[in-house]
């Protein structure tokens, strides 16, 4: 890769990450004041403000990770080590937060007389808390066991005196076996809810449209366009969530990570956080209002 290449690369990646910081660090502070107004949070206000955290953070510590191997290896081995923990506990949390807040979009439009579905909307602001709990405490036991088996790797490797190329050898399959994890566990079952949630939200918009053209009456009412908008929202974070599945699974099938990453592929992952906060700001009306608000004070 030529010099002004890496340059270019760099350049663009830290544009990403800044806007990550800034679209994410937007939403985190909008919520949070509005936290302290009203002392409590709903359930859409607490799934923003935990995807606007992952994200943020995702923004700060991971975006060293992705471009450490175009500046020249700027980390030891075990800094390296450390951050991809850190990415496995970020990705699958906030893959899990991505598929709980299609699911409340789900619960909240849909209307379905099954019991199980009532109970699920009767106490959606009881389920999310527990829903997002639970995905952390997920999200953690792959990491812990990536940490430990990785550091075991690393005083085996120590121990026998091994040379720095079949030190890298070996963790690049630990590695590659952990990745295989992930992906099977820590990001197909959240792509899968968001996809169900996906065809639900569209179903049921279709249908009640349907109805309403039976009637003769005015398709623009309250609860189409906020099945329009539900709908909108589901399908950005499902294509988004499905570009980013499929880029880190070629990035594992082809073994780019051991050598290095095309371009498109590093900014692909650098580009998630600043794209999903992109589509949370435009489906949240107080966002949108803030960002408003901010735009015309900022006018001279």
């Amino acid at each position: 890769m030529s010099s002004s290449e890496t340059i270019a690369f760099l350049v663009a990646a830290a544009i990403l990450a800044f806007g990550g910081l800034i679209f994410n660090g937007f939403i985190v502070t909008v919520i949070t004041i509005e936290w302290t107004k009203s002392r409590s949070l709903s359930s859409i206000e607490l799934l923003l403000l935990t995807l606007g955290l992952s994200n943020f953070w995702s923004s700060v510590l991971l975006t060293p990770f992705y471009i450490n191997e175009y500046a020249m290896r700027i980390f030891s081995d075990l800094m390296l080590q450390i951050l991809f923990f850190i990415n496995v506990f970020l990705a699958m949390s906030r893959f899990w937060f991505t598929a709980w807040l299609c699911v409340f979009y789900c619960i909240k439009i849909m209307n379905n007389t099954q019991k199980f579905f009532l109970w699920c909307k009767l106490r959606i602001s009881w389920l999310i808390p527990r829903f997002l709990v639970g995905s952390l405490v997920f999200s953690f036991i792959p990491s812990f066991l990536a940490s430990r088996n990785i550091w075991i790797q690393l005083q085996k490797n120590t121990t026998k005196n091994f040379t720095n190329m079949t030190q890298r050898k070996e963790l690049e399959h630990t590695l590659g076996a952990l990745e295989i994890i992930f992906v099977v566990l820590g990001a197909s079952g959240p792509l899968l809810v968001v996809l169900l949630c996906s065809i639900l939200v569209v179903t049921s918009l279709c249908r009640h449209s349907y109805r309403r053209m039976d009637k003769e009456s005015n398709l623009r009412s309250p609860q189409t366009e906020a099945c329009i908008k539900a709908a909108g929202t589901v399908l950005s974070l499902l294509f988004l969530y499905a570009s980013f599945y499929l880029t880190h699974t070629l990035s594992m099938v082809v073994d780019l990570r051991i050598k290095k990453n095309p371009h498109f592929i590093t900014l692909v992952f650098i580009a998630y956080p600043p794209a999903q906060a992109t589509i949370l700001l435009l489906s949240n009306p107080k966002l949108k209002q803030a960002a408003a608000w901010m735009m015309q004070r900022r006018k001279p």
